[in-house]
């Protein structure tokens, strides 16, 4: 088994605690996963309680940092106003009027805020659906010498997490990531797709990462701050 987690507390803070194969704890604080303590399997629970307890200071400062960013984006759900779509924002409608950019499939003028929610849900996923294919096959394409196990992939509403790669190479991507530019998207692909060879967040695993896409970190702390704003 590659690695097991469960959350944990401490100090009524609430983290994720994983172990798995590495040398040291490590405490990682982001807006999308909240906070992850990585443990080495020969680390014993109270030791890597006491730890975190020991960086609750530095924890606390970076919490405080995700506070003051801005918050997210939220749109006013009706048609004529603008929603993001690959990183911009764009008029999302009911009829093909020249303000409109995407005309949603059976949308109505007098719909409801919540009929409004349902279809544009809908239409993301149709849209998700049908670039995350393209992009999960053209990094397959230019990760041919990687010779990568047999995988599919699918958009997912998901509230942690921008994807997740299965053991049988099920790939699982959040319909919210068709929000963001491309960069981000394929960040997320290639992430996925690296777990076929290492599934784990090992130094080898952060290598392949390197390699299929040397500009990782650029795009991962993209997504990491629009996140914040939409």
């Amino acid at each position: 088994m590659a690695h097991q987690s469960d959350l944990a507390s401490g100090n009524d803070t609430e983290f994720q605690l994983t172990y798995g194969k590495r040398k040291s704890i490590g405490i990682y604080v982001s807006a999308e996963h909240g906070i992850e303590v990585r443990v080495p399997y020969f680390v014993s629970r109270k030791e890597a309680m006491s730890f975190v307890y020991s960086k609750r200071v530095w924890i606390e400062k970076q919490l405080a940092e995700l506070e003051r960013r801005p918050k997210p984006y939220e749109p006013q759900l009706q048609w004529g106003n603008q929603f993001y779509f690959l990183g911009e924002k764009q008029v999302i409608g009911y009829d093909t009027i020249p303000a409109v950019e995407y005309v949603v499939p059976g949308a109505a003028a007098g719909d409801s805020v919540a009929t409004v929610e349902r279809k544009l849900k809908a239409w993301y996923r149709t849209q998700a659906s049908a670039i995350y294919h393209e992009r999960h096959d053209h990094w397959r394409q230019q990760m041919q010498s990687f010779a990568l196990s047999a995988s599919t992939i699918e958009p997912r509403l998901m509230k942690r997490r921008w994807g997740t790669c299965r053991s049988n190479g099920r790939i699982l991507l959040n319909t919210n990531l068709v929000k963001y530019p491309l960069e981000c998207i394929d960040v997320v692909v290639v992430h996925e797709l690296c777990h076929l060879k290492e599934f784990n967040h090992s130094t080898r695993f952060y290598r392949l990462m390197t390699m299929a896409m040397p500009q990782w970190r650029r795009w991962d702390a993209l997504l990491n701050d629009l996140s914040l704003q939409y």
